[in-house]
């Protein structure tokens, strides 16, 4: 990851925003974001994902729906609060002279232990977030950035870096809390959590450092089987002599300076992921990591991603080729409904984007201008009215692979069944638009 914002003087508190460049990607950065009331952001991307952040750090996150989520889905206000114990956790060890110091990023109970600087950074393209963390007296920068991936779902980019004068030696363990298993019903996670606790099943596969995140059975009160065969997995790319946790349970031992001890399996508590290391870093040095999380894996996902993972020398450049492919559909997509202009100010084209961004998330856009895919419209049709369907199956069979618009509406006029042409007059092959605000507000 390019250096950010190291430079910050320790003395500069001001709130202050600007245009930066990272890693070749145009950035919004917000300097000392912890000057400001919480906000919340959203995270784009050009495929299924759902993300909203605050500027606290609290997550939730998943992919299609509520219903399938990585963290438990809540409203705002919970969100602003819930850092402490859902989503992204970092705790460093700073060791020298006989001593140690702990410092976890994004902690602001600990806003007096150190004098910080937090920045937040989200690319003009709406679809990658980082957050900042500039430790002044250790001379260390933490950051971690949420990107998105169709293949591998979602990709915690996480760099730590020596920004002092002398080399660091230290001691982290760095992952994420509150990990929902697949299929966990949405209602019962809201209304009645420390019952999906109860039927909580972690475990981890020591030989390649993947969790699995899943239901022991299925909830239910009904006495009949319900199997749980999905799961929402977890696993690290980098760092080295990785020691891994499963649950949160050892984090206050790291606190009081012990040491951490791999757990491969945990059950009747909330799931987490943590890699633990130790790091040695001169003057100018990073170390950087990713953790990728998926949702929703069969048995056969899990033992393709196990393959993977045991052959995973190229396998990081696959995860980032996938979101840079991402990156280049969302742009296209946005691209196509004139998105990008070109103004002297840009914070003006900024805005554009985004308004045009937003009511494209809000209405969607046509997935082939005026052409139609007919594989498409006749699952809608099915879907609508089966009996329709049924009449009219051998003539939606043999429509032609792709139409335009005007031309089906004439085939369709020229079949003569009233309700197929009622019905194609409301087809729109409308695709991308989603929800875009807050989990306050309904799906």
């Amino acid at each position: 990851m390019t250096d950010l914002s190291s430079e910050a003087p320790a003395a500069d508190r001001q709130v202050s925003g600007r245009f930066v460049d990272v890693d070749g990607e145009r950035y919004y950065e917000i300097r000392n974001v912890d000057r400001m009331p919480p906000f919340f952001i959203s995270l784009i991307s050009d495929d299924d994902h759902w993300l909203f952040a605050s500027t606290t750090g609290g997550v939730t996150a998943g992919r299609v729906s509520p219903e399938t989520a990585l963290f438990p889905y809540i409203t705002v206000d919970n969100i602003h609060d819930s850092v402490h114990h859902t989503g992204p956790k970092t705790i460093v060890r700073v060791t020298g002279n006989g001593s140690a110091r702990y410092w976890e990023p994004y902690n602001r109970e600990h806003d007096a232990l150190f004098t910080t600087t937090r920045n937040i950074y989200k690319s003009v393209l709406g679809n990658k977030l980082c957050f900042e963390e500039i430790n002044h007296d250790l001379g260390l920068a933490f950051r971690y950035a949420w990107l998105t991936s169709d293949e591998y779902g979602f990709v915690r980019r996480v760099e730590l870096e020596n920004i002092g004068d002398a080399s660091v030696e230290l001691e982290l363990v760095d992952g994420m809390q509150n990990i929902l298993p697949a299929g966990t019903p949405r209602f019962t996670q809201t209304n009645s959590s420390n019952l999906v606790d109860a039927y909580k099943w972690t475990e981890l596969q020591p030989d390649t450092g993947l969790g699995c995140f899943s239901l022991y059975s299925g909830i239910t009160d009904r006495a009949e089987p319900s199997e749980s065969l999905k799961a929402s997995t977890v696993f690290c790319l980098g760092l080295s002599d990785r020691t891994y946790l499963v649950s949160a349970d050892q984090l206050q031992d790291f606190r009081e300076g012990g040491q951490l001890s791999t757990e491969t399996h945990k059950r009747g508590i909330r799931g987490s992921y943590f890699v633990g290391a130790s790091l040695c870093l001169g003057k100018g040095d990073s170390a950087a990591w990713h953790l990728v999380a998926n949702l929703e894996q069969s048995q056969a996902d899990v033992v393709a991603l196990k393959h993977e993972l045991e052959n995973s020398d190229t396998l990081l450049d696959d995860i980032m080729a996938s979101v840079a492919r991402g990156s280049d559909r969302l742009a296209k997509i946005m691209a196509g409904s004139d998105a990008f202009q070109a103004t002297a100010e840009e914070n003006v084209s900024a805005h554009h984007y985004a308004n045009v961004l937003f009511n494209v998330l809000r209405g969607g856009i046509f997935a082939d201008q005026y052409f139609v895919p007919s594989r498409d419209f006749r699952r809608t049709i099915r879907g609508f009215n089966k009996a329709v369907y049924a009449a009219n199956e051998s003539f939606l069979k043999n429509l032609p692979e792709r139409l335009r618009f005007s031309d089906l509406l004439k085939v369709v006029r020229d079949n003569g069944d009233k309700q197929l042409e009622r019905l194609a007059q409301e087809y729109l092959p409308i695709t991308f638009g989603r929800r875009h605000g807050d989990p306050s507000r309904p799906w």
